[in-house]
């Protein structure tokens, strides 16, 4: 710094190197405005997607057929104890269940009223025994059909041959089934037709929906 002889130039001097120092930190200002940092180099980031529209269909997850939610829970609308209804030896909770639930999940496409999943899932095999649930494919829920088992007609006291016949169609607001149902330890032969309201069963009634 070079001195200037009397106060008055000492003065100036201070308020020229003043007058630099504010220009300065202006301009500094200025540049830091335009680059978007703030305190402590801070980057402004975007707005966050927390509250956003969801998406029109479900992302697939790893392991389910594109489109599908994966499972997530069963749903018993008439009396039941757990995952079993009312009385009866089946439980759509246990580990077989589940399984054949989610390969259900991970290999087919709807197949009732739109967005259901009609799966037929394994009870007896010895006796050609079925159960039947429907899964929502927007969001992985399960609803049980009330029965125990179908199979296909029985064949005096040697029971049935061959598995029961299912009719069903993402077209249509019923399906039916042409067999042998077992419910509450008693079976009854014919063709039944059921739909779905989105909670329970309607059409033909089973002995576990009274």
């Amino acid at each position: 710094m070079v001195w200037i002889a009397g106060g008055q130039g000492r003065w100036q001097m201070y308020v020229h190197w003043l007058t630099l120092l504010i220009a300065l930190f202006g301009i500094a200002g200025m540049l830091a405005a335009c680059s978007g940092a703030g305190p402590s180099g801070a980057v402004a980031v975007s707005e966050s997607r927390e509250g956003a529209s969801p998406a029109a269909a479900p992302r697939a997850v790893a392991g389910t057929a594109p489109g599908n939610a994966p499972y997530a829970g069963v749903v018993m609308s008439y009396p039941h104890s757990g995952c079993s209804y009312q009385y009866s030896p089946v439980d759509f909770c246990d580990a077989g269940h589940r399984a054949q639930i989610n390969e259900a999940i991970r290999t087919q496409v709807p197949n009732f009223k739109t967005h259901y999943i009609l799966a037929q899932l394994d009870e007896r095999k010895e006796n050609f025994q079925r159960s039947i649930v429907l899964i929502d494919s927007r969001d992985g829920t399960v609803y049980p059909l009330p029965i125990d088992a179908f199979s296909g007609p029985l064949v005096d006291k040697e029971g049935a041959r061959d598995y029961g016949k299912v009719e069903t169609s993402s077209e249509t607001d019923t399906f039916c089934v042409s067999s042998a149902l077992l419910v509450y330890r008693a079976f009854e032969e014919g063709r039944f037709c059921f739909g779905f309201d989105g909670v329970r069963f309607t059409g033909h009634t089973t002995q576990y929906m009274r």
